[in-house]
């Protein structure tokens, strides 16, 4: 998986929080929909946030839910 749609809301919701922090970096990983126990979840983005200059600190942020292909208006083609 190289890239995904996302939300702008929700986007500018996490991004907002990011702001709030005085967060430096974040890091950015895309996650598959891995089938656990039967159940397949959607594609996500997850946000890790660093700060520069301090101890080594991983802290999660909410994941956000891609955007399901046949809910998008558009083709990404």
């Amino acid at each position: 998986m190289d890239s995904i749609v996302l939300r702008v809301p929700e986007l500018k919701r996490l991004v907002a929080a990011l702001v709030r922090d005085k967060i430096d970096y974040v890091q950015v990983s895309l996650v598959d929909g891995d089938t656990v126990g039967g159940d397949t979840p959607p594609p996500s983005a997850s946000f890790v946030r660093m700060r520069a200059g301090a101890e080594y600190e991983l802290i999660d942020y909410d994941e956000l839910e891609a955007v399901p292909a046949t809910e998008a208006a558009f083709n990404l083609l």
